[in-house]
């Protein structure tokens, strides 16, 4: 880890609301419910769950030893088992714009917190699309007509729903992922909850954008609800030859829905962008779509699957993002105002990476 730009990014973070000190405050704030059922406390740590709801209640998995193993490791400055995005998104010393950085917006009480602020819910892969990038892991349309396997089990049963009760009025905030998260039967089941108890916490849906009802409607009414609208593309060309099965008009019309109601409610809006190769180009102009709508672009670096990979690249194909890029900042650096920083952050990240490749193929010869 490069410690002079480890102290720069403590140096821009605030820690006034914070009890503990630590490298990620993932495990003290969060908890993300997988479709293995496996509760984790974020969606990059794959490698090691913290419980799962086939055999541990939601107490144990809050308050048990391998949460609180991860907290002991972040608090001491040392990326826990798992942490291994983070530590290759930082290894070339860019903590700018760092997955990571997220979680720093919650408070901490303490080193063994009572209650989480978040709660992340990819439970199910129920989704409609068949992205190119996705798998049947993580859609429900590819598992059935691409791979041609069996539906998978539904794991969350209406007790281990019913146990998050308690839970759910200390949230600062309950995202829902997908799948398509408004395809998804236990989060309409968790939503009435919210809405029997009265629980106003906020929602955050991240959405294909390709569904929109009377049903779900009613729940924005009587919830205050945020979106991220899953796009990948500035052109509809581009967009369709990715997001299999959607009609890139039919997504921008609900998206504006979905914006107005934002506004109206004083929510959240943004646009999501899976960078890879072959949306890269475009990148800078979806920005500026963002701009146009004044909302904030998140990033998914794609890893997986490999060939769509920026970061899988040769040095010398790298070399050719880098200089393309290279010549579109001349004329970004002026135009993009809100997602500047997304811009260029990505572009230094990528840079940064062209530039170590490039050591180890000199040093490899």
């Amino acid at each position: 880890m490069d410690q002079a730009a480890l102290a720069a990014y403590d140096q821009s973070r605030d820690f006034s609301t914070k009890e503990v000190r630590s490298l990620c405050y993932a495990p003290f704030t969060n908890l993300f419910f997988d479709r293995q059922g496996d509760a984790r406390v974020c969606c990059w740590n794959w490698s090691v769950p913290v419980g799962n709801v086939l055999r541990d209640s939601m107490d144990d998995i809050w308050h048990g030893p391998k949460i609180r193993s991860l907290r002991t490791a972040l608090a001491e400055y040392e990326f826990a088992k798992g942490c291994d995005f983070c530590r290759i998104q930082t290894a070339e010393g860019v903590f700018a714009g760092a997955s990571m950085a997220q979680f720093d917006r919650f408070a901490v009480t303490g080193v063994d917190p009572e209650w989480p602020k978040q709660m992340e819910f990819s439970i199910s892969n129920a989704c409609n699309l068949e992205c190119v990038m996705c798998s049947g892991d993580n859609s429900s349309a590819i598992r059935a007509h691409r791979e041609k396997r069996e539906p998978m089990p539904r794991l969350y049963s209406d007790a281990f729903l019913d146990s998050m009760r308690k839970y759910l009025p200390h949230l600062t905030q309950a995202k829902f992922l997908g799948g398509e998260p408004f395809l998804v039967t236990e989060h309409f089941r968790l939503w009435d909850m919210m809405i029997a108890d009265g629980c106003q916490t906020r929602c955050h849906v991240t959405t294909n954008g390709t569904q929109y009802s009377d049903r779900i409607e009613r729940i924005m009414d009587r919830i205050p609800m945020g979106f991220s609208v899953s796009l990948d593309a500035a052109r509809k060309e581009t967009f369709e030859s990715i997001r299999i099965n959607a009609v890139f008009e039919e997504v921008m019309e609900n998206a504006r829905r979905f914006h107005e109601y934002a506004r109206q409610r004083k929510t959240s809006f943004s646009f999501t962008y899976c960078l890879m190769r072959q949306n890269w180009r475009e990148f800078g102009d979806f920005c500026l779509m963002a701009d146009a709508w004044d909302v904030a672009v998140a990033i998914n670096t794609v890893r997986n699957p490999p060939q769509m990979a920026i970061y899988s690249l040769a040095p010398a194909g790298l070399r050719v993002v880098v200089d393309e890029m290279e010549r579109q900042a001349i004329d970004l650096q002026s135009r993009l105002k809100r997602n500047k920083a997304v811009w260029f952050n990505e572009f230094a990240r990528i840079r940064a990476r062209m530039h170590a490749s490039e050591k180890s193929l000199v040093h490899a010869s």
